[in-house]
């Protein structure tokens, strides 16, 4: 039996007042008058006894009554099962150790070793242990459920050296993914406890609860991944006890090269500048103890720049590049590494990035024009395909573009996509030009625009039909005297979608004044615009580029030209962002870095910063750069997710509270002390009628 109230025991103390009542001396109760004794000696009674217990009867009533109120307010209830202590719970601890990028600063790797170790030394040889390491991954060095399968003694030991063989990688981080891993594991350990009937040698946890604690040992920093907990729904009896760790330096300085400038930067002064210079973001935390800098290349003696960034702010700096030896490398010259000094942890203070450089691209353009007789010789330059091509800014900060005419003969020399991505007919030069070095140059993921600016005869129409591998393939001109409008925009595909944004998306201020109709198309066949009369106004096929991992090939067919007489399409604002997106990205362009993690033509992964050569390419690879967010976040965010985040002396005292609660609502369940409370008032009517009856008694005999 159980108290809930054990000091009101103290009021059964009071059963020593009926005792000395009962043993103090009373005065006779009768008196007898009597005449003078004045001539009589006196002689005192003699006294056998000096005091004595004369009714136990009563007495003891009276200590009944007293032991049982105090026994009703000590609150008394029998315990269950629910109610005992926490003793015999099976206990299992998962050191979840961090060992991303981060955890390379001065101090933080060895805090965490010497923390988990000290966490498997205070845990007693019963206790289950488990260690997980995480970046970007979460990986078990002991599972849970191997350290079952150990003998209680040597779990330690294999916990130690498996901490022992960890070190830091250079990958980032993502603490919400580890944390539901080990959360995870320890429901998986628990689920596999219940299925057991009873404990065996081999399982010697079976039929016995287990409470987890997850230690995560962690710098926290503040570009760590979180977000894969939201949503989880979180085991019973886990428990999360975080542990950050700190860096004996304060402070980090991180460098970032930034990627070459985009098509749409393409005035002289950028263009210039684009193989000469590189663009510097150096970034400090709000925690920095210095405002100077120096930025130095590899294999340079002087430095390239000296940087003032105070902390908590991110400058960006235009540095010039080092010049090539004469003797170097032809692939080793492509690349350059940029370091950061004055930093105290350099773990993020260098940049490997390969060097911009301009290639020369071709853009080929076929027009076999049928003359116009209603046109002005004056203004029939005007009235061409090439005349509008020509004004385009095909060429960008990673590459010169010429604007060259086309020759049938062309095809026969295998045109190159990467010496010529994009090729540009009308319609009676498609038919001139169609063959299998059309299809080849489609495979090796070359692109084709077919502008369909005259009316159509029988050649045209069999070589679009080969083109776009539909036989049934018809031709014919538009019969309306007005103009059509375009009426639906597939804005999924890749070349529609950069205008799909609100304010660039409207296409319904483009007259079409003459079109040509496309019926009999085949399913394979995309339709990225169509006309407000149902017919398509550009389609396109795509060819599966016969080099695995590049590009696939893609002709397009436009169903009118964008001369002024055929439509208002190269006056209007889409003009040259839909041919420019036909030309593509820069394929001989070398990605400026790849991230540790990112997946290589080899199907390895990067696993560190530097430069990796694949099949003749040189890439250069880098750090994450979140991992260069230092500051720790507010552990509240975990909590936010609904992990249950505590400690071993607020568990104990919530395991307290807990049982505290529990044993309220048992006792006031049971109810035991109104029965005591009742069964002491009947003593007490006993108590009083006895008394009543032994006064009445001598009253009767005097």
């Amino acid at each position: 039996m159980s108290f809930l109230a054990p000091l009101y025991f103290l009021g059964a103390l009071a059963i020593a007042g009926p005792v000395i009542f009962h043993l103090i001396r009373r005065q006779p109760r009768g008196e007898v008058e009597f005449s003078s004794l004045m001539f009589l000696d006196s002689t005192p009674p003699r006294l056998t006894r000096r005091s004595r217990l004369e009714n136990w009867p009563l007495l003891l009533l009276r200590c009944a009554a007293i032991l049982l109120l105090a026994f009703a307010f000590a609150r008394p209830f029998l315990p269950i099962s629910e109610s005992d202590s926490v003793a015999g719970v099976k206990q299992a601890v998962v050191v979840l150790i961090d060992q991303s990028a981060s955890m390379k600063r001065t101090g933080v790797w060895d805090k965490a070793k010497n923390k988990a170790k000290k966490i498997l030394d205070e845990s007693d040889d019963e206790t289950l242990l488990s260690v997980i390491a995480f970046d970007s991954e979460p990986r078990s060095v002991l599972s849970l459920d191997e350290s079952t399968r150990l003998v209680a003694d040597t779990r330690k030991t294999a916990a130690r050296e498996a901490i022992d063989a960890l070190s830091p990688t250079w990958f980032a981080t993502d603490v919400g993914k580890a944390i539901r891993y080990a959360a995870d594991q320890a429901a998986l350990l628990e689920l596999a406890d219940s299925e057991n009937a009873a404990a065996t040698p081999n399982n010697p946890i079976a039929s016995a609860a287990i409470e987890t604690r997850i230690v995560l040992l962690s710098d926290l920093q503040n570009g760590a991944r979180i977000e894969s907990l939201q949503g989880y729904q979180w085991p019973s009896r886990v428990w999360l006890d975080v542990q950050p760790l700190s860096a004996t330096t304060r402070g980090n300085v991180s460098l970032r090269v930034m990627p070459q400038r985009t098509a749409a930067e393409t005035d002289d002064s950028i263009r210039d500048s684009a193989g000469n210079a590189v663009r510097v973001q150096v970034s400090q935390t709000d925690d920095g103890e210095s405002s100077t800098f120096r930025l130095r290349f590899d294999g340079q003696e002087n430095d390239a720049a000296v940087i003032q960034v105070p902390p908590g702010q991110t400058r960006f700096f235009t540095v010039k590049l080092p010049g090539d030896g004469d003797d170097a490398d032809e692939a080793l010259s492509r690349t350059a590494t940029l370091n950061v000094l004055g930093d105290r942890d350099s773990f993020d203070n260098t940049y490997h990035f390969i060097r911009p450089s301009r290639i020369r691209q071709q853009v080929r353009f076929a027009e076999l024009s049928i003359p116009d007789a209603s046109v002005d010789p004056s203004t029939a330059a005007r009235e061409t395909l090439s005349f509008y091509a020509r004004q385009l800014p095909w060429s960008d900060a990673s590459r010169d573009v010429d604007f060259e005419r086309f020759q049938r003969d062309d095809w026969s020399e295998g045109l190159s996509p990467s010496e010529t991505p994009l090729v540009i007919v009308n319609g009676a030069s498609a038919a001139a030009a169609a063959g299998d070095a059309v299809e080849q140059y489609l495979s090796a993921g070359g692109r084709i625009l077919v502008v369909l600016d005259q009316p159509s005869d029988d050649a045209i129409r069999g070589a679009l039909a080969s083109m776009l591998k539909t036989p049934d393939l018809m031709i014919d001109e538009s019969d309306s005297e007005d103009y059509r409008l375009i009426s639906a925009v597939d804005f999924t595909s890749s070349l529609i979608a950069p205008l799909s944004d609100p304010g660039v998306n409207d296409f319904s201020n483009i007259r079409i004044w003459k079109h040509r109709r496309l019926r009999g198309l085949d399913g394979s066949v995309k339709v990225p615009l169509k006309l407000d009369d149902g017919s398509p106004l550009l389609v396109r096929r795509d060819v599966v580029n016969d080099a695995s991992g590049l590009p696939n090939g893609k002709l397009w067919v436009l169903a009118t030209g964008w001369q002024p007489a055929q439509s208002q399409f190269a006056l209007s604002t889409k003009f040259v962002p839909i041919l420019l997106g036909m030309l593509g990205p820069n394929l001989q362009l070398a990605p400026e870095s790849l991230t540790i993690g990112d997946a290589l033509a080899d199907r390895s992964i990067a696993t560190e910063p530097g430069f990796v050569e694949i099949d003749g390419d040189v890439f250069a690879v880098n750090m994450n750069p979140l991992e260069s967010e230092t500051t720790s976040f507010d552990m509240d965010r975990i909590s936010q997710f609904g992990a249950v985040i505590s400690s071993p002396l607020a568990r104990q005292q919530e395991q307290t509270a807990q049982r505290a609660l529990r044993d309220v609502e048992l006792e006031a369940k049971q109810g035991w002390w109104q029965w005591l409370i009742l069964a002491t008032l009947g003593f007490i009517a006993a108590e009083t009628l006895l008394a009543a009856k032994e006064r009445s008694v001598p009253q009767a005999e005097a």
